[in-house]
């Protein structure tokens, strides 16, 4: 008995000095990443997160079921790293590194470890910078400036756009790249998922829960834009532009997460998670 737990630590060592050893390159892509790109500056939480989750399940890692589906697990994170590797691209690298962490669980603890794990591992995706984000986010800000613009329209103003920008009687607004609401999604995105995993009820509607998240990101930056030019419009440019402006991406996260939580309760989809109270 006393030889299994020194195995199990043995093994742990040995991936972590592995992971060590060929990863270090892609850790300093990510940290970069976390650390000069605002879109995913929350990179950070991503692993702690995963971390807490997978703790709250390590009953599941007591029994020893070896299964060969994490052996193709595997393969397919080796195959990521070396094309990672030749075509010098840390996002298959990354992709990889989530790939030989689940692989592991399925290798050496079993199936039913790796379903215990598959929310872990799937929500370590979200620390993983894409290269598609940048181009969604001047997709995104196109659809906030036509979308703002229409619904001005709709309390009686005089709108023009031109490019990225609103012309509202003699101010103009620049809705920039960080305004597109791209940060909003990402990181509604993260929170709907450990949400939705939180959640008791049929996967279908925990899924389209999830998937809600995209529209309503989208819907709630809008509404942000469209209600600091209504500030600066009937109030003050400076408040809008300032202190409002500031305030208003908080604010309009949590109603947008408030909205999803009402969705869920719709959905009559329950909170039923609990920490597992064992040494």
């Amino acid at each position: 008995m006393l030889l299994r737990p020194n195995r199990n630590l043995l093994l742990i060592v040995g991936l972590l000095a592995i992971i060590g050893l060929f990863y270090w390159p892609t850790f300093r892509w990510l940290g970069n990443a976390w650390l000069s790109n605002d879109y995913y500056s929350h990179g950070f939480l991503v692993p702690v997160v995963a971390g807490f989750f997978a703790w709250t399940k390590r009953r599941s890692l007591e029994g020893r079921e070896p299964s060969i589906v994490g052996a193709f697990v595997l393969s397919l994170a080796a195959i990521l790293y070396v094309f990672g590797i030749v075509r010098d691209e840390r996002l298959l690298s990354a992709l990889s590194l989530i790939f030989l962490i689940y692989g592991f669980v399925l290798t050496y603890f079993g199936l039913k470890a790796g379903k215990a794990m598959a929310f872990p591992a799937c929500f370590l995706v979200f620390m993983v910078p894409f290269p598609f984000v940048q181009d969604l986010g001047f997709s995104l800000q196109g659809v906030s400036v036509e979308s703002s613009a229409w619904l001005l329209r709709l309390f009686g103003m005089s709108v023009e756009v031109v490019g990225r920008e609103l012309r509202v009687n003699d101010l103009t607004f620049t809705v920039g790249l960080p305004c597109s609401g791209i940060n909003t999604l990402i990181a509604l995105l993260a929170l709907a998922a450990v949400y939705t995993h939180l959640l008791t009820g049929p996967l279908a509607k925990r899924v389209l829960l999830f998937v809600l998240a995209f529209p309503v990101a989208i819907a709630a930056n809008i509404l942000r834009v469209t209600s600091i030019v209504l500030v600066a419009n009937f109030a003050d440019v400076d408040v809008a532009t300032g202190v409002y402006h500031d305030i208003s991406s908080p604010l309009f996260f949590i109603l947008a997460f408030g909205f999803l939580v009402l969705i869920g309760r719709v959905l009559k989809c329950k909170l039923g998670f609990e920490v597992p109270r064992y040494a």
